[in-house]
């Protein structure tokens, strides 16, 4: 009887584990603030194996998070709040300092190079079901390479 439990607890925890391995998220940074910095933009690339968009960015570390867009028109650069972000199937969607974007505001403290950044996205799939990935990003140098 133990071991067929056992046997069927695997079998959950695999499936959980397939479940959270349809999204993957890579390369997440964030630059180092100075103290009185109320805003960073956070870094990562996802990638979904289905069709999916994603909802919403969060972390305890700040008290808003915001997806934008940046474009220029006429000369001028615009940033716009998004409400999803399509996520296209095998395909790597990156989110960094130009074009789409996520930005940490109301930074709850300074961030601190070699310091690392919980986060969460919020995602939906296309059948509606809806799946939240957790990931963290490395907190670079507020000097340096991006």
């Amino acid at each position: 009887m133990g071991r067929v439990l056992w046997v069927g607890l695997a079998a959950l925890l695999c499936a959980a584990q397939a479940r959270a391995g349809e999204v993957a998220v890579s390369d997440a940074w964030a630059r180092a603030t100075v103290p009185g910095q109320s805003g960073a933009v956070l870094r990562f690339s996802v990638t979904s194996q289905k069709e999916a968009k994603l909802l919403g960015v969060s972390s305890p570390v700040a008290g808003v998070v915001e997806m934008h867009s940046m474009t220029h028109d006429k000369g001028v650069m615009k940033m716009r709040p998004i409400a999803s972000l399509p996520l296209p199937p095998g395909k790597t969607v990156e989110l960094g300092s130009e074009g789409n974007h996520v930005m940490l505001l109301e930074l709850k403290q300074p961030l601190k190079a070699g310091d690392s950044i919980p986060f969460s996205l919020a995602v939906q799939f296309a059948g509606k079901r809806k799946a939240t990935v957790q990931a963290t990003a490395a907190v670079r140098p507020l000097i340096g390479d991006d």
